[in-house]
């Protein structure tokens, strides 16, 4: 075979793999399921951080399938070329009770995110169904054997941490359990006791500040103490 035709033969073969993985991808698109909900709040957290919640009251069984803290979904607009990928920032519990997710979304420039933190109350996205296997939390059970946790979030990824503290691993019956936040600023850092959404309230007590740190050219480091023990930890 000569080497002109084995390489037109390579180039439709590759070509046909191509299609065949474009079409693939445009059937495995099409089968995502999306939920229309309205948006209950849009409240500034930070400096380019945005408190969206989204009432899904409407759709149960779509409340239903957030079951661990860590879990996330998809979000699109009708005018966004691309959906948008978030992590889920409340507890499964408050989905069950009250048919509500929330999210903490980092607005960026000509993003999905930055169109939805334009939004107002009452403005209606569409949700796929919530992915994600969670946050494992069988594996530092039972408590007395895993004692010590440290949790770390930078910025925005502080949105399932969140949704874990809120749900609970028994951080009270563990001997040292600390929460790491780091942001570029204080301004940067969603859920101060200054911002509409404080760890303060959302947590109900269950954290305690311990220290405040500047870190990684002049970055803030907050370390936090989850359930509350007596005691002063060294930091």
């Amino acid at each position: 075979m000569s080497i002109l035709r084995r390489l037109h033969l390579n180039l439709r073969t590759t070509t046909r793999r191509r299609r065949l993985a474009t079409a693939s991808a445009a059937l495995r698109q099409d089968t995502t399921v999306w939920t229309p909900a309205p948006l209950s709040e849009v409240e500034h957290a930070a400096e380019s951080l945005f408190h969206i919640a989204i009432d899904v009251s409407d759709a149960p069984d779509h409340a239903a399938s957030h079951t661990l803290a860590g879990q996330y979904l998809q979000l699109r607009l009708p005018d966004a070329l691309k959906p948008s990928f978030l992590a889920i920032a409340s507890p499964p519990k408050l989905a069950a009770a009250r048919g509500v997710f929330e999210f903490l979304v980092k607005s960026v420039a000509g993003s999905t995110a930055e169109a939805l933190c334009a939004l107002k109350r009452g403005d209606v996205v569409e949700l796929s169904q919530v992915m994600g296997n969670g946050f494992n939390i069988d594996r530092i059970h039972p408590p007395k054997n895993f004692g010590t946790v440290l949790v770390f979030a930078t910025g925005s990824g502080i949105s399932p941490i969140r949704s874990l503290i809120e749900s609970g691993f028994d951080a009270a019956k563990r001997s040292d359990v600390r929460l790491y936040y780091g942001a570029r600023n204080l301004q940067r850092m969603a859920y101060q006791v200054s911002s509409v959404v404080s760890f303060v309230s959302l947590m109900e007590g269950k954290l305690k500040l311990l220290s405040i740190r500047a870190c990684f050219n002049n970055n803030v480091l907050l370390c936090y103490r989850i359930g509350l023990k007596i005691g002063n930890l060294p930091v």
